[in-house]
């Protein structure tokens, strides 16, 4: 998508009592309702030229607006392309607060590429932004709970151990069960009680893999979550 809001810099410092001037084209997509998602998507990319041909601060509000609206829709492959880009204009123009919003923008936008990066199933770049945001707000819980989720689900090798082992002790589960009643029972009755407890144990077996594995996967992310941001807290002044 073809956006200017990294354009021309603005000063740093504008005089917060000083009325601004606002384009008809700002007002009329600031008048639509914030909640009114789809609108809000359609009017941007129908107007997306005009749109980038407005001064800074505008262009800024308009795309952050946008952006918003893709991931509240669902749009996050989209949202991963354009939150950079709002990013990256807030740093260069220092852009810290935008009208609607009491959270700085630069920290809110990065928490949400983090959180559609999750929802895409891409660990890896929402592991890296959470990493950025614990670095600067190491006492902040979310974004370490966050983080240590992350870090399970990345965790792949040892929750598919345990499903994959949970699922073949159930299979064999069903085999000694299948051959208790249809052999062990007709022709040899004195093993049934037996056949009877092994397909107990393994059933048992199962669920002690799934479970292990998981907690030791989620105790692995817990602590490589903990260490990190002690590591950050440390080197707080």
């Amino acid at each position: 998508m073809n956006t200017n809001v990294d354009g021309p810099p603005t000063p740093a410092t504008r005089n917060p009592y000083m009325p601004r001037h606002y384009s008809q084209l700002y007002r009329e997509l600031r008048a639509v309702d914030p909640t009114d998602y789809h609108r809000i998507i359609r009017m941007y990319e129908e107007q997306e030229a005009e749109i980038g041909r407005l001064d800074v601060l505008e262009n800024f509000e308009l795309t952050v607006c946008y952006v918003d609206a893709l991931f509240e829709t669902g749009a996050y492959r989209e949202h991963q392309m354009m939150v950079d880009l709002v990013i990256h204009a807030s740093i260069r123009h220092d852009i810290r607060h935008v009208p609607g919003r009491e959270e700085e923008i630069f920290e809110y936008q990065l928490f949400r590429k983090a959180a559609s990066a999750f929802r895409i199933q891409d660990y890896a770049t929402a592991e890296h932004v959470l990493r950025e945001l614990i670095a600067m707000r190491p006492g902040k819980e979310v974004y370490f709970r966050f983080m240590r989720t992350t870090l399970f689900r990345r965790k792949t090798d040892i929750l598919q151990f345990g499903r994959a082992a949970c699922i073949f002790c159930m299979l064999l589960t069903a085999v000694v069960v299948t051959v208790n009643l249809l052999v062990v029972k007709s022709f040899y009755p004195a093993y049934s009680t037996l056949a009877t407890w092994i397909s107990l144990d393994v059933f048992g077996a199962g669920l002690l893999a799934l479970f292990g594995t998981y907690g030791y996967a989620y105790y692995l992310s817990w602590s490589e979550a903990r260490q990190f941001r002690a590591a950050r807290l440390n080197k707080r002044p």
